[in-house]
């Protein structure tokens, strides 16, 4: 079994430094939230935390290493759940 302190040093080389990614991940949720609040959308908290974890995605790649595919991938995914989301909404509105 992998300690702790091991996972952490893998995921440091693989992601970057955790204070590097909060920082980077909150100052683009920072953005996204004030442009939605300056276009006067409501974002429900499924479309806020879909966005958060892309933020964090992308954090990841340019915090860390930029060729592993595995974060792509997550941001596709969370992009489906969103979009599922989405039109089920639309077809419940119509």
């Amino acid at each position: 079994m992998v300690n702790v302190t091991e996972t952490l040093v893998q995921r440091g080389n693989r992601y970057g430094s955790m204070e590097d990614n909060a920082l980077l991940t909150q100052t683009l949720m920072f953005s996204v939230l004030a442009g939605a609040r300056d276009s006067g959308h409501v974002l429900t908290p499924m479309h806020k935390e879909c966005l958060h974890m892309i933020m964090h995605k992308v954090s990841r790649m340019v915090c860390g290493d930029p060729l592993y595919a595995d974060n792509p991938h997550d941001i596709a995914g969370y992009a489906s759940l969103l979009e599922e989301y989405i039109n089920e909404l639309n077809a419940e509105g119509e």
